[in-house]
């Protein structure tokens, strides 16, 4: 069986060595009979071999893919995540249009070798020579594609040998062949490097020196970096990876819809464009989320003290049977321009909303704002119903 190379350019996501897919362009029922009837001993075996075997429309049975879809679009429908990726998925990605146009059913995958302007090079394993309306034994496929892989790479290894043993590391020598260059990892833009991004706090503009309340300003900064810190992990383990992270492209519109928001008499926030979630988080948070909701031009930083009644009067609807006094000293901390009691609850309300979906949605509902001037939240209050 022969091994073949395919280039393909601007993949959606950066494959693996170890990764395995099938790919096809049209639809060749032997095969996906064959897939679909061994699917869980393909997986298994390819485990075994230490490769991950990818078959396009079963992606979304893959583990929690499902949640990970709605963490990035958590307007999409049960009936619509029931749909299928389809196995030629990846077919537009090739970069040559009479190999797109001839594709037959194969197992590729990544070889060392990149392409130039973008591309990247997979090696193809043919399966139009096996005869799948036959028993085949799914022992004999996984070893083929394990030993293609295998001998391709010691030859690349030889050749690698070869040229650096070479005087001259700039022309190709004895084995007539040099590896290209390697072009830098292309990772996706907007939607998908949101999670390198870092997770910033507020900052306040007022630069004061130290003072008495130092060590219970400083036990608030590292609240607030716990806070962040626990967001970190679990927007770790929401994020899409690989071609997980291509498939939600099937699904995801290119105008992604801004839920409404409703409040509730008991003051519960929910989001019925979002498959009704609701945003759940503890009184002072939630008091100062509905200060901010109050003002659609935002509010100064520094001018919180400004707003202690109104954000005072709003904590005591939430509490209302915790003691006064120790109200007022709540809201006197969360006003204080030279405290970190702001800041904490803010981060408590972003984590809050990414906890429940991604952040280049969720920016539309938390506070956010630049330095020195006006923090506020993005969303449209014509989204917004108060519930009586």
């Amino acid at each position: 069986m022969a091994v073949n190379q395919l280039l393909f350019k601007d993949l959606p996501f950066q494959p693996s060595r170890n990764q395995v897919f099938y790919i096809e362009n049209g639809y060749d029922a032997d095969v996906n009979n064959f897939i679909q009837s061994n699917y869980s001993d393909l997986k298994s075996m390819f485990a075994d071999n230490g490769m991950d075997f990818y078959y396009l429309p079963y992606l979304l049975r893959e583990h929690d893919i499902e949640a990970k879809v709605r963490y990035y679009a958590p307007y999409l429908s049960s009936q619509l995540l029931t749909t299928k990726v389809q196995s030629n998925a990846l077919v537009p990605y090739l970069s040559d249009d009479d190999t797109r146009k001839n594709l037959q059913p194969s197992l590729v995958f990544e070889g060392n070798q990149k392409g130039g302007n973008g591309e990247v090079m997979f090696l193809q394993v043919p399966l139009s020579d096996i005869d799948f309306s036959q028993s085949k034994s799914v022992d004999d496929l996984v070893q083929w594609v394990e030993q293609m892989r295998d001998a391709y790479h010691r030859e690349i290894v030889q050749e690698r040998v070869c040229y650096y043993q070479s005087e001259d590391f700039h022309a190709p020598h004895c084995c007539g062949q040099v590896e290209t260059s390697s072009s830098k990892k292309r990772f996706l833009e907007g939607l998908f490097n949101r999670f390198n991004k870092k997770l910033e706090m507020p900052e306040d503009d007022v630069d004061l020196q130290k003072t008495e309340e130092e060590y219970a300003e400083e036990q608030s900064l590292m609240e607030t970096e716990k806070v962040l810190r626990e967001l970190r992990l679990t927007v770790q383990k929401l994020r899409l990876e690989g071609v997980s992270l291509m498939a939600i492209h099937e699904f995801i519109d290119k105008q992604e819809p801004l839920s409404r928001m409703t409040i509730t008499p008991d003051y519960r926030i929910f989001l019925p464009d979002y498959n009704n979630i609701e945003i759940e988080m503890a009184a002072l948070p939630k008091a100062i989320y509905f200060l901010f909701l109050r003002y659609p031009n935002g509010i100064i930083y520094k001018h919180m003290q400004d707003h202690y009644n109104e954000l005072l009067n709003i904590y005591r609807q939430l509490r209302p049977h915790t003691d006064e006094a120790r109200i007022n000293l709540t809201i006197t901390k969360v006003v204080n321009p030279v405290g970190n009691a702001l800041n904490e609850n803010i981060a408590r309300i972003r984590k809050a909303f990414i906890e429940k979906f991604d952040e280049h949605l969720a920016n539309h509902y938390i506070i956010t704002g630049e330095r020195g001037l006006q923090y506020a939240i993005p969303l449209d209050r014509e989204l917004i119903t108060w519930e009586e």
